[in-house]
């Protein structure tokens, strides 16, 4: 506790200044997420909070074009509380700027993936009834229709209306939001090929406060002030860390698309000391350019799984800083794996944080023992409904010390011959294989066992590897079930836009 309130002091939180900044916030703006940016611009008001590919903005410049763009949205488009507002954009300012307005006005705010289909947007429209969207370019003909358009803007239009243009209106100061509580924010599951579902969670300050707590008693993050968040904002984990750069005062830096070469280049230059990422975007810029990320002294990693293999790969190229975290859309951050768990135990996810318990049940909803395979649970502090247990999906095994390690979707694992089979089991030992890159492991039917595995395998460069030396090297490794009944070799493996391995497309 003395650690905890030592680090809130160094961040002005636990300040005169900083708790004066909190009343007033919220006497002002009220329990939202508006009322967190409102407290950084008081304390940090010179200091930059933004850097994209447009533009650059200070915490004061943030806070008072958000608050400029929720006065517009009220005034030109009649949004209020309890409205629901659909945000599909990439990483940028406005973005950024429509999720503190949307929340300033107490909306429930939807986060989409902007990659989704015509067909999927239309559905998610339709099912949800939404009241307002945002969005980016790529969208516009989907947006030019007409019922979609009278209540829809552009992030960015280079001379219509749009969201970028109606922060920067100044307004009367006489005209004044009444202070709300906020709504919820809602991230939607799923990948591209079925229909996202939604995952809501109410995101006030109060909410915030034990997983934020958390990552400053482990991650010791009050000690950075710059940070690279890469994975995108429409995604738990992206907004998460959004929320928090801003608790923190931070400068963030933002990319509309990953791009390992533009984000290696990004790092060096700016000498930026944390980045937020996904683990396929982790291993492409040690592909990349290991020397560039020379400057970073906090590597977060989550979104999707940690191989092992890279792990080791990251610590042994850049020492121990990395950290992985597991969450999900329902229940947000909730696991995390320190350096120091990482380098005895590279597969393991950690333990949970205050404020989540965790339990591994059977299929008969028993809780299993030490090193028993079963459905990973959790309760959160912070979820919608604090007193329910939420399935993962996910499969894990805890270990003696109370170590949890994942063991692959539910979904994913088969029956063959009588034995259960986890796909993640051989993509890790796979993994280990000097000529591959990357893997993907998945069921097949099989006549004679029920099922089988299938890999698929991506090689380094221009290694050579064939079916027949493959299955030699994995036989002393692997038990006679593992065995992959087919191997199929692909010059590239697909990935979800979070950088998540698309398992459907394999199959398809």
């Amino acid at each position: 506790m003395l650690t905890l309130i030592r680090q809130l002091y160094r961040i002005n939180l636990l300040t005169i200044a900083g708790l004066f900044r909190l009343v007033e916030a919220l006497l002002t703006t009220g329990v939202n997420l508006m009322a967190m940016l409102r407290i950084a611009a008081k304390l940090h008001p010179h200091r930059i909070a933004v850097i994209d590919e447009q533009e650059q903005l200070s915490y004061t410049e943030l806070w008072q074009q958000a608050e400029s763009l929720a006065i517009g949205l009220h005034l030109n488009y009649g949004i209020q509380r309890k409205q629901k507002v659909a945000i599909a954009c990439r990483n940028h300012a406005a973005a950024i700027k429509a999720i503190f307005a949307a929340s300033r006005l107490g909306t429930h705010i939807f986060l989409l993936n902007p990659e989704m289909s015509a067909d999927q947007l239309l559905a998610l429209a339709k099912n949800h009834h939404f009241d307002f969207y945002v969005y980016d370019e790529q969208l516009a003909q989907v947006f030019a229709n007409s019922e979609l358009n009278c209540k829809s803007l552009p992030a960015y239009h280079a001379s219509n209306d749009s969201i970028d243009r109606l922060s920067l209106n100044s307004h009367p100061k006489k005209i004044q939001l009444q202070k709300v509580k906020t709504g919820n924010i809602v991230v939607m599951t799923g990948g591209t090929t079925g229909q996202p579902k939604p995952a809501g969670r109410k995101p006030s300050i109060f909410n915030f406060l034990p997983p934020f707590c958390a990552l400053l008693t482990q991650v010791h993050l009050d000690r950075y002030k710059s940070v690279y968040i890469a994975t995108p904002i429409y995604h738990g984990f992206g907004v998460a860390s959004l929320f928090m750069g801003v608790a923190l005062g931070v400068t963030m830096y933002f990319t509309t698309r990953f791009n390992a070469e533009r984000s290696c280049e990004l790092i060096e230059k700016h000498q930026i000391e944390v980045v937020t990422l996904v683990p396929l975007m982790l291993q492409r810029m040690l592909q990349f350019n290991t020397g560039a990320l020379a400057s970073l002294r906090c590597i977060i990693s989550g979104g999707a799984l940690l191989n092992p293999t890279l792990a080791q790969e990251t610590f042994d190229r850049l020492g121990s800083k990395l950290f992985n975290m597991y969450g999900t859309s329902e229940a947000g951050f909730c696991i995390m794996a320190t350096p120091e768990t990482l380098a005895r135990k590279p597969g393991s996810i950690g333990k949970s944080v205050q404020g989540v318990r965790t339990k591994v049940i059977n299929d008969l909803n028993q809780i299993v023992g030490e090193k028993m395979i079963g459905r990973l649970c959790i309760r959160s502090a912070w979820t919608t409904n604090k007193k329910s247990w939420i399935e993962t999906g996910d499969f894990a095994y805890r270990d003696q010390e109370g170590d949890l390690f994942l063991c692959g979707r539910v979904d994913d694992m088969i029956v063959s011959g009588g034995e259960n089979v986890y796909p993640i089991e051989l993509e890790n030992i796979l993994m280990q294989h000097p000529d591959i890159e990357a893997v993907g492991v998945i069921g097949i039917p099989d006549p004679e066992f029920g099922q089988r595995l299938k890999a698929v395998v991506k090689t380094k460069g221009e290694a050579m590897l064939d079916r027949s030396s493959l299955r030699d090297w994995l036989k002393p490794r692997i038990a006679r079930h593992q065995m992959p009944a087919v191997i199929e070799f692909r010059d590239e493996l697909p990935y979800t836009p979070l950088g998540k391995l698309d398992k459907k497309a394999l199959r398809g």
